[in-house]
């Protein structure tokens, strides 16, 4: 059964459709700003987990003119509570916090309603990403393919990995390391196979002040922040060139940025890595991580 519900935001928020009866139902919102005064909360109390939808959001609030149209801001609510958000900012891609099972279809529903075209894919908690992405292709035609693949695990203040020298120190990169920022960034995203996490991306964190490097005698290792908050930090760079590998400098900078962090106060600590790599994984082990969720990127075709 399908019902119409008014968005919570504004009292001129038009009716909307594709609700299922009795959960969890669809709640369109006009814009993002309408969006963030239903959701901003409920968003922020995981903002880590959150990071990207609240980061278009609150872009799209201060500014959406550069956006296609039409934009979509939709939250999925269970006897008034949250459940779950979708949006999309075109010409980006459909992005998603994790629904429930019930969730998918009515979703589906009001994408292929709202949007004649091509979407781009699904990015979001590997489930809920997978789930509409056959949802998609089945209601639509074509295929989907995994575009990136990502893991999200959490580790404690007190976690203190085997550091290697102690005569080394963690500094916060300065302008001087631009070059070294692009070259290094540029390996990493090498490395990984990761287009994304490249020199570009690691001067722009040397600009934000959320890129820094293990110096023992010259920068042994690079650390990049991808979220940082009072409250929460998401380490997703950790490289060590190939020719200082296998030496700890890497274990040696994140036992360096917890002491920072811990002297900051910060409480909530976040490393993003590559499910598929076996020297992140046996980073992350010896920080003791614990698992948060699986993210997936997807191409629909």
């Amino acid at each position: 059964m399908l019902l119409l519900h008014r968005a919570f935001a504004d009292d001129s928020s038009r009716w909307h459709r594709y609700s299922e009866h009795p959960m969890p139902m669809l709640y369109r919102h006009d814009d993002a700003r309408a969006f963030l005064e239903r959701a901003e909360d409920w968003l922020q109390a995981r903002e880590i987990e959150h990071a990207v939808v609240l980061q278009s959001a609150r872009q799209a609030r201060a500014n959406d003119g550069h956006y296609e149209r039409p934009i979509y801001w939709a939250t999925f609510e269970d006897g008034g509570q949250l459940v779950g958000c979708a949006y999309r900012t075109p010409p980006f891609k459909v992005g998603v916090t994790a629904l429930p099972q019930t969730a998918i279809a009515p979703l589906v529903a009001d994408l292929a309603a709202t949007y004649a075209g091509p979407i781009g894919g699904f990015s979001g908690p590997e489930p809920t990403v997978r789930a509409l992405a056959d949802a998609w292709v089945q209601a639509r035609g074509g295929s989907w393919s995994v575009n990136t693949r990502g893991r999200l695990l959490a580790f404690s203040p007190g976690a203190r990995p085997t550091q290697a020298s102690k005569s080394g120190v963690l500094r916060l990169a300065g302008p001087g390391d631009a070059a070294l920022a692009q070259g290094w960034g540029a390996a990493a995203s090498i490395d990984s196979g990761i287009a994304a996490l490249d020199g570009s991306l690691c001067t722009h964190l040397l600009r934000a002040k959320m890129l820094y490097f293990w110096v023992d005698d010259e920068p042994r290792c690079m650390i990049g922040l991808l979220r940082e908050t009072r409250h929460s930090v998401a380490v997703g760079i950790v490289y060590t060139p190939a020719a200082f590998r296998g030496q700890g400098y890497g274990s040696a900078a994140l036992a360096a940025l917890n002491r920072l962090l811990d002297e900051r106060g910060v409480a909530n600590r976040y490393l993003w890595i590559d499910p598929s790599s076996d020297a992140a994984q046996a980073l992350a082990a010896k920080l003791g991580c614990r698992f948060v969720y699986d993210s997936l990127d997807v191409d629909c075709a």
